[in-house]
């Protein structure tokens, strides 16, 4: 009788045990601590579908469809395209900025249209663009700055948390000269990104454009990335032979 009392306590004191661990990896997880297990996005990532510019590459479509303009923007937008066509039928297309030799900015980096490398640990995530060597940090459960003392940049200033398998970022703070398809966005723009595996090779990210200035309404859209063994390699201008022109028309230098 002595011993099966000693059993029963014994089975009792493991059970609690179990349970105390229990509480404490999931309270560890939830704070963020060494025992979280977040998802692996690392890799190098490429858009798809592979069509996924539409018809024509040179001219990729809106990933959400046509953005809900205010005006002046859509006015001065649909000029625009309107310039494009006719400086591509004329053999003189207007200069991008790629042909610029500048950096694409956020969100276009997301884009991917070169392919993205994604390296990440507990206090951040880096985002590595292949064209020009364009590096975007997302700070980990740090608060976004006052927007006063966000200096405007290319890829803007992004924080993010984890909720679950879902890597939330926002970004603020990018500059007003970065358009987004051919489309400029205002000072106080804010992106929101939810960011999460749909299985080991196939990558999705959720956009949220708010923009009081340029949009009447919010613009959403998703990217879709594919796991892909490409080595990013450097990309540099340094031997640039585009030439623009005073109206803005790219034409190669032959000297």
């Amino acid at each position: 009788m002595k011993l099966k009392r000693s059993l029963i306590a014994a089975a009792i004191l493991l059970i609690l045990l179990a349970i105390a661990i229990g509480t404490y990896i999931k309270t560890t997880e939830s704070a963020g601590g060494g025992g979280a297990a977040h998802p692996d996005i690392s890799g190098t990532w490429e858009r798809t579908p592979d069509d996924w510019f539409g018809e024509n590459p040179d001219d990729p479509v809106h990933p959400g469809g046509p953005m809900d303009l205010k005006e002046p923007y859509a006015k001065a937008y649909a000029e625009l395209k309107k310039k494009q066509a006719a400086a591509n039928q004329a053999g003189t297309p207007l200069a991008t900025t790629s042909a610029k030799c500048l950096p694409e900015g956020m969100p276009t980096l997301m884009a991917a249209l070169f392919p993205i490398q994604i390296i990440h640990d507990d206090k951040q995530v880096i985002v590595l663009g292949e064209y020009l060597q364009q590096v975007r940090r997302i700070l980990l459960n740090e608060p976004m700055p006052a927007k006063e003392e966000l200096d405007p940049a290319y890829q803007g200033h992004s924080r993010g948390h984890w909720e679950g398998n879902t890597l939330v970022v926002e970004t603020q703070g990018v500059r007003t000269d970065v358009t987004f398809y051919n489309v400029p966005h205002g000072k106080d723009m804010k992106i929101t990104e939810r960011i999460r595996l749909r299985d080991p090779d196939h990558l999705e990210n959720q956009v949220l454009i708010e923009d009081s200035e340029v949009l009447n309404t919010p613009y959403r859209f998703t990217f879709e990335y594919k796991r892909s063994d490409y080595k990013i390699q450097e990309y540099v201008c340094e031997n640039n032979q585009i030439v623009i022109d005073k109206e803005g028309k790219a034409s190669l230098s032959r000297e």
